[in-house]
């Protein structure tokens, strides 16, 4: 197999590639391969396992240090926060923190293919954040993933219970400066990009139309925060196949005309305008299943929903009493219809008659 050498810094000069020979008359192969090769085995492990290869050969020591692919996944510290969350968040977050901020000074890769952190961090640790926004955009990131719903989440939904209307305060704010023109923040990079995913960071509508005609390979945006009141997803040569938009309460319109699109995911129906969207498909949307909701959901769908393949409703209000389904025209096409509601005491979905 033929590949190439990694040109590497100082303190990765690895030794030449000597047949090694155990006890048993086995050969080591592994320590024969190239490190382009090494490189992209070592990218299918995760973080700390990639780090640990170090022990298993001298020519593994640095190669962690170069996959394309940092994910750094903290399952286990978000489910030890879950059960004594004011004890160990504080401990648990900084740890966090540390962790990322050790990565990202040893890693040496001059690109990243993806990026993703995922844990319970708000704008306290903000400064941290954004470096490691920047650390992923000046290295031509495709796929780039910020999770930070594990506490916003239970905030949000307390405070919505509670009428609350500034539960997106504690947030991380997307910062302005990486999505000025390329000539006033050229430090980084946005043609590569190909999946954002953003949840529970504040982003303005600015923000996202930016990241709409700057990226133009972007198929994927998932954006979960209640910052944004309206957006104008339009553009003839948009690539975007997918949008998600989640837990925006805010939001009264959206507009979309995407040639690409195949699925759309809205909070809300009300204010929603599809003009070029020929391969839609797949439509998920929040309503309150009531007839004059209906009948919004119905005119913002016109033509379209004869080509649904996949329908989801999320009826997020009671149900209210009658034959409401029978408003909905026949969809020659659907092959999957997702009715989503958590009942109220004793009702039945039954009601819909669907």
């Amino acid at each position: 197999m033929g590949g190439k050498r990694l040109r590497h810094d100082s303190d990765f000069q690895l030794k030449k590639r000597a047949k090694k020979r155990y006890p048993s008359g086995d050969v080591d192969r592994i320590s024969q391969l190239p490190d382009d090769i090494l490189v992209t085995i070592v990218s299918f492990l995760s973080i700390k396992e990639a780090a640990r290869t170090s022990v298993l050969s001298s020519r593994l020591i640095n190669l962690w240090k170069h996959v394309p692919r940092l994910d750094f996944d903290a399952e286990t510290a978000l489910c030890k926060t879950s059960h004594k969350y004011e004890l160990l968040y504080s401990e648990e977050s900084c740890k966090y923190v540390e962790w990322v901020n050790r990565v990202i000074r040893s890693h040496k890769a001059a690109t990243l293919k993806e990026f993703r952190v995922c844990f319970d961090l708000s704008q306290t640790v903000e400064n941290a954040i954004t470096q490691w926004l920047e650390f992923a955009l000046v290295r031509h990131i495709e796929r780039l993933d910020f999770d930070f719903s594990a506490r916003a989440l239970n905030i949000d939904f307390s405070a919505r219970a509670l009428n609350i209307g500034t539960v997106g305060s504690t947030y991380y704010a997307f910062p302005e400066k990486f999505v000025k023109r390329p000539s006033q923040s050229s430090s980084t990079n946005f043609k590569s990009l190909k999946s954002l995913s953003l949840k529970c960071v504040n982003l303005t509508r600015e923000a996202i139309e930016f990241f709409l005609h700057n990226c133009p390979l972007l198929e994927m945006v998932v954006h979960f925060t209640n910052n944004i009141s309206s957006l104008v997803v339009c553009g003839s040569s948009l690539a975007l196949k997918h949008l998600e938009l989640y837990s925006c309460y805010k939001l009264k319109s959206v507009k979309v005309s995407a040639p690409n699109l195949t699925s759309l995911t809205l909070p809300i129906a009300r204010g929603l305008l599809l003009e070029n969207v020929p391969m839609l498909v797949e439509l998920s949307v929040g309503c309150s299943f009531t007839p004059d909701y209906v009948k919004e959901l119905l005119d913002a769908l016109s033509c379209r929903i004869f080509q649904l393949e996949i329908l989801t409703l999320m009826i997020t209000f009671k149900l209210e009493a009658g034959i409401v389904g029978s408003k909905f025209p026949q969809l020659p096409k659907l092959k999957k219809l997702v009715v989503d509601y958590q009942p109220h005491d004793k009702e039945s979905l039954l009601e819909l008659h669907i």
